[in-house]
């Protein structure tokens, strides 16, 4: 059940190969029932074939980007959170590989860039506690809570195992919003900074609003520095056919969670 309605939302999503799969499927067959449909499917083909060009274009990619991040901007000095006693890092995906009795796990660029914004924010503020939230998702092969390798990350980036602690059964953005709140109440936090990357704060920040709470928004870097991504650039890229379904499927969640009184 759970593979067939992720299936469907692969097919809801523009940039997607299932969208782009459906939808030759749906030219095709306007152009072969008859004579009525055939203008249809040349149409519909030719808006299917230049919606994907734009979308394969990194400016659209950073352009949808921007639309989320808007209003979102990184912490750059401790001196008015001065009381904050939490850190809250969102996990953002990561993959399990296995081999006979070995297993290796490993985060997602996203997941890395959180941690080390943690981490940052860690080393500014006065020794705060640092919550790590992400489950499985055995669906992209993510067998291990992926808050477990966040951790590691964030144990080599100076952070002390001491000061973190694992949130390891949440699945999605809402259930992290459900199942942190207890653990920095329980420890003793009032205010926290709420961290994950800028496309996803808006529909994080909302979930955790929507619980009673007063989150810190605090973006970390959008990419790697390592990463060839241009932003300017006009000619069609692969990476940023992937940027920009990853944006629209965080604008359709935003949709999503509004319509189920999530945020």
């Amino acid at each position: 059940m759970d593979i067939a309605i992720e299936l469907i939302k692969e097919m809801l999503i523009p940039g997607s190969t299932a969208f782009l799969l459906l939808g030759l499927i749906l030219g095709v067959i306007l152009l072969f029932i008859g004579w009525r449909t055939e203008k249809w499917g040349r149409r519909w083909l030719l808006f299917l074939s230049i919606l994907y060009v734009l979308l394969s274009i990194p400016l659209t990619a950073s352009l949808l980007e921007r639309g989320l991040s808007v209003g979102y901007e990184p912490i750059s000095s401790a001196e008015e959170f001065a009381d904050v006693d939490a850190i809250v890092i969102l996990g953002g995906g990561g993959a399990s590989y296995r081999a006979g009795e070995f297993e290796v796990n490993s985060v997602s660029e996203s997941s890395a860039l959180r941690a080390m914004e943690g981490a940052r924010l860690y080393q500014m503020l006065d020794d705060p506690i640092v919550i790590v939230s992400g489950g499985t998702n055995p669906r992209s092969g993510l067998l291990t809570p992926e808050s477990e390798p966040m951790r590691d990350a964030l144990v080599d980036l100076g952070v002390p195992s001491q000061r973190i602690l694992l949130e390891s059964d949440s699945s999605n953005t809402h259930d992290q919003a459900l199942n942190v709140p207890p653990m920095f109440i329980a420890a003793g936090s009032e205010r926290f900074i709420l961290v994950t990357s800028p496309t996803h704060m808006r529909r994080a920040y909302f979930s955790f609003v929507e619980q009673g709470l007063e989150p810190i928004p605090a973006i970390s870097a959008p990419r790697s520095e390592t990463s060839s991504f241009s932003s300017n650039s006009v000619v069609p890229d692969l990476g940023a056919l992937a940027l920009s379904q990853s944006a629209l499927r965080e604008w359709m969640g935003l949709i999503y969670y509004t319509l189920r009184g999530w945020i």
